[in-house]
């Protein structure tokens, strides 16, 4: 089979060790699965820290459906919710609240920039009746990093709850749900962990969960009682994806392995690598620097990708090489993206490099001609 090269933002390349762990058939029920389970959930705290605070609740479906099973819990018809948005994921937030009834602001800032928490402030100085505060750790529409802890103590000092989409951030940026103080942390396990696509999570605050009430009206999505038959049974309530269970829990074994900060070195290693080779064929970047994550870039050219039709041809040129970068281009930045994170090698990239360099060539000799 011909190797494929991803340079996507989650699914992503990984290791032959998870893709083995796959292999093994387990009963759903049996208690080897169950073992497996507590193992995927007790990992989880180890890296979030937040073995004496928080319990881990996975939920089958991609990360919204575990953002949307912890807003739908937590968030009920007399709660207000203060959206922080600046990207694609906090819009779908303010979307998933929209069509659940529940109330809620939407703060808007700039693709290209941070949350400001001197906004944030304001706001919830001036309207009393918030509840809950949510924002993006880090938005993949750019790759930009929002202030975490300062806007997690902004909300402690309301008295709001906190709820922090940590999609792409969690085990390839530093954060602690207990020091930071975070109330609700919903992640995924096919991004910065390295696991197929399939399992989600939320580490909630144990004080949100014990004598807890869940204001879910869908049964698939209610976490909180997801939460409890974890407690009283081990099981999952319905039928889980056994195999990327497996292959989740191999991914945090090697995530631990390896350790956060050395995860976090190893894809800062191959941001600069893709960001150098980029900019060097007149690429630019869109963040401001000590806000660029390494998880991905988000690229511009008005010369080689001014619009939808010179990005898609691009991308042809690129997915004809075996090499795949995030499929859509941004329309209002402008921008389309390149992941850095997952099992990426230094000679992936210097064919990404090479390919881009390549097509870039060719249309220009196109355009002479």
């Amino acid at each position: 089979m011909q190797e494929r090269y991803l340079f996507t933002p989650g699914p992503l390349s990984l290791s032959s060790t998870v893709r083995d762990s796959m292999r093994l058939d387990l009963a759903s029920r049996d208690s080897a699965f169950k073992q497996v389970t507590q193992q995927l959930r007790d990992r989880l705290l180890l890296v979030s820290g937040g073995q004496a605070s928080h319990s881990t609740v996975p939920i089958q479906g991609s990360g919204t459906f575990a953002m949307e099973a912890a807003l739908v819990t937590f968030t009920g018809k007399r709660d207000k919710v203060l959206v922080c948005i600046n990207g694609i994921y906090g819009e779908r937030i303010a979307k998933i609240l929209a069509k659940s009834g529940i109330n809620f602001e939407a703060l808007r800032f700039p693709a290209t920039l941070p949350i400001d928490v001197a906004t944030i402030e304001r706001m919830a100085n001036l309207d009393e009746g918030f509840t809950h505060i949510c924002f993006v750790h880090c938005e993949t529409t750019t790759g930009i990093v929002n202030p975490v802890r300062s806007l997690v103590e902004t909300g402690r000092r309301h008295g709001l709850v906190t709820i922090v989409d940590a999609m792409s951030s969690f085990g390839g940026l530093p954060i602690d749900v207990e020091v930071d103080g975070i109330d609700v942390l919903v992640s995924s396990g096919n991004k910065c962990i390295e696991a197929p696509a399939g399992v989600a999570f939320a580490l909630i605050s144990n004080r949100l969960l014990v004598g807890g009430v869940s204001h879910a009206s869908s049964y698939c999505l209610d976490i909180l009682d997801q939460w409890q038959n974890f407690e009283q049974y081990g099981e999952w309530r319905t039928t889980p994806p056994t195999h990327v269970v497996q292959a989740f829990n191999k991914a945090l074994e090697e995530l631990l392995e390896e350790g956060l900060v050395s995860r976090n070195r190893r894809y800062c290693r191959i941001r600069d690598k893709i960001l150098s080779g980029m900019t060097a064929l007149g690429f630019e970047t869109v963040v401001p620097q000590d806000c660029q994550s390494p998880i991905c870039l988000a690229f511009r050219s008005a010369e080689f990708v001014p619009d939808k039709p010179a990005f898609e041809s691009y991308y042809d040129h690129l997915a004809a090489n075996d090499v795949y970068i995030y499929a859509k281009l941004h329309d209002q930045t402008g921008t389309f993206r390149i992941g850095c994170i997952g099992q990426i090698e230094d000679a992936w990239i210097d064919k990404l490099i090479g390919v881009t360099a390549e097509y870039f060539d060719i249309s220009h000799s196109i355009l002479a001609a």
